[in-house]
């Protein structure tokens, strides 16, 4: 059975996002450094995790480009295991999104998701759309519906949002579970990995930096 570890990073974020876990619930994720990884492969095999993925508190492609001696390390601990990447942000220049096995690409607009390309044959392709109060039926089969037709997209979840006292919403719910593994993926929230933030592992994303 697989088992992640998540790698949860801080380096800013575009706030744009139409709900933000860590704003809203004023967690405090600490700022990402280089020493942040020392201790990353450790802790991989401590735990005999088989994937690995980059997450963030804000988004981990955020000032990519100031942060490319972090990812050149991550590589390199990282060869041969498999790695993922969550973000918000497709198509951003200079990223290797091709070094990922899997990307998982977390949007909140249907137009969004003309955005969305594969960058090698064997990588899978995952969007997530955090359901909040504007989503409907016809909005969710209209996602479903583009997702099954287009040749970039592998996978759809929608996940339930956690509102400003860290406990999940309910919109669509019912409608989310009927299609369940048949037209999407329905995620309740939970913590299902486990967290590394700056040389240290949680199993709850809200006490990271506690």
């Amino acid at each position: 059975m697989d088992k992640y570890m998540s790698v949860i990073t801080n380096f800013g974020c575009h706030y744009s996002c139409p709900y933000c876990i860590v704003k809203n619930n004023n967690l405090h994720i600490p700022k990402t450094t280089l020493d942040g990884l020392n201790l990353l492969k450790k802790k991989i095999e401590d735990n005999k995790c088989n994937w690995v993925s980059i997450s963030g508190g804000g988004d981990p492609l955020w000032n990519f480009e100031n942060h490319i001696d972090w990812y050149k390390r991550f590589f390199e601990i990282t060869e041969g295991i498999n790695i993922e990447l969550h973000t918000s942000m497709p198509n951003v220049d200079g990223v290797p999104y091709l070094f990922f096995e899997r990307v998982v690409y977390h949007l909140h607009d249907f137009e969004q998701l003309k955005t969305i390309k594969r960058n090698h044959s064997g990588q899978i392709v995952r969007v997530v759309f955090v359901v909040t109060e504007r989503f409907t039926k016809d909005l969710i089969d209209k996602i479903a519906t583009y997702c099954h037709d287009s040749d970039n997209i592998d996978e759809l979840s929608f996940r339930q949002m956690m509102d400003n006292h860290y406990e999940e919403t309910d919109y669509c719910r019912e409608y989310l579970k009927e299609g369940h593994q048949k037209r999407w993926w329905y995620i309740e929230q939970n913590d299902y990995n486990l967290y590394y933030c700056e040389n240290e592992v949680y199993t709850e994303y809200r006490k990271i930096g506690e």
